[in-house]
């Protein structure tokens, strides 16, 4: 066979089962040999998913011709689609991963401390495995000296809470022994999923004032993780007494939140509909010209877009959130925390003792420094 003839399957475009995009068969000028292949294992709570994505920047730096496969759950899969700098995108599924086991692998970065992708990592084909792996005894444990600090963060309260001081992106870096330059993660929706925010959020540009998203929700894993629905109406009054519109943003879970929290601002905060895809969430706070938000997925989705934001903590760390630039942090003075409970009955709770007037100036501040992003709707 001829060298024109050849076919290149360490080539990065090709498919296998039919023509790659260029339809050439199968050497030309578009063939981009493969260099470090390198699968990367999270799956976890979806803002987890998306921050972990600050690794993405920092591996195409070090090994600009790597191949980068992802493997994650349903919701992260499609939260990620599109992102220019992975290669592959796979949902943890016994369909998708039985084939990873036939394939070699040059690195194998595993971040969640679970059972179940902690084996999957055991079980990966590579010289070089990172972060979590499943020990003799059935428990996650570390594969790598460098891990270990982000390891014992999940059982040691106390360097937790009180001793650490280094962010989330940070600690997955040393993890995995890469240096870290502060560089951003990054989120991509369509232009359909523009479009369509866009036309939602049109009837609240008439007056030309700011337009604020007040993240009503968060994980049902924690309690307080945002505010009661009695202090969002609070916040929002202020809001709408200076003449900001006020957009409400949540999931199917604060459906009933919100319509509540509407109903008693007496129709004047925008409630957005509950059933939105991934992509559409994003594509709506990109829309916005600030979000306020406690520790969930809506934070790192504005900070992926970023969106200036204001960001409210109580029972979490504010330690291990980087904001890069684009916030500010508004800590609770309740005591008890940060404590990561599962329930609570502590009343006022740790997130409706901060103070609104607070958040008000906080959230003008921030608009100052940061601007506004109205160009996002033109």
């Amino acid at each position: 066979m001829t060298d024109k003839n050849k076919l290149r399957f360490d080539c990065r475009h090709f498919i296998g089962d039919r023509p790659c995009k260029f339809r050439t068969v199968c050497t030309c000028e578009h063939y981009a040999p493969v260099g470090r292949r390198i699968l990367i294992i999270k799956l976890g709570a979806l803002g987890d998913v998306v921050r972990t994505a600050c690794l993405l920047p920092t591996l195409r730096k070090k090994y600009p011709d790597s191949q980068i496969t992802w493997v994650s759950r349903d919701n992260g899969v499609r939260i990620l689609q599109g992102h220019p700098m992975i290669d592959r995108l796979f949902e943890f599924n016994a369909e998708n991963v039985f084939p990873l086991f036939y394939e070699k692998f040059d690195m194998v970065l595993s971040l969640d401390k679970e059972r179940q992708p902690a084996a999957l990592c055991n079980a990966l084909n590579s010289p070089d495995k990172r972060g979590m792996i499943l020990g003799e005894y059935g428990t996650a444990t570390y594969a790598n000296k460098e891990a270990e600090y982000y390891f014992r963060l999940g059982v040691d309260d106390d360097l937790k809470f009180r001793k650490n001081v280094k962010s989330y992106p940070q600690l997955i870096h040393e993890a995995i022994g890469l240096d870290y330059d502060h560089t951003p993660y990054e989120l991509y929706c369509s232009e359909e999923d523009v479009r369509q925010a866009r036309e939602t959020l049109v009837t609240v540009r008439t007056t030309g004032m700011p337009v604020i998203a007040l993240n009503v929700g968060s994980s049902r894993t924690f309690a307080n993780k945002a505010p009661s629905r009695e202090k969002w109406v609070e916040i929002a009054r202020r809001m709408i007494n200076i003449g900001w519109q006020v957009v409400l943003l949540g999931g199917p879970d604060e459906e009933t939140d919100k319509e509540w929290i509407a109903d008693h601002l007496g129709g004047k905060a925008f409630r957005t509909q509950s059933d939105n895809s991934e992509k559409q969430f994003v594509a709506l706070i990109s829309c916005c010209d600030m979000l306020i938000t406690g520790d969930t997925l809506a934070m790192h989705v504005a900070i992926a877009r970023r969106i200036p934001l204001v960001v409210l903590f109580g029972p979490t760390c504010p330690q291990e959130i980087e904001l890069y630039g684009l916030g500010e942090k508004i800590v609770s003075t309740h005591p008890c925390g940060p404590c990561y409970r599962r329930t609570c009955d502590i009343k006022p709770n740790c997130m409706d003792v901060i103070d609104s007037g607070m958040i008000i100036e906080t959230a003008g501040r921030v608009m100052d420094r940061c601007g506004r992003k109205q160009n996002r709707l033109q």
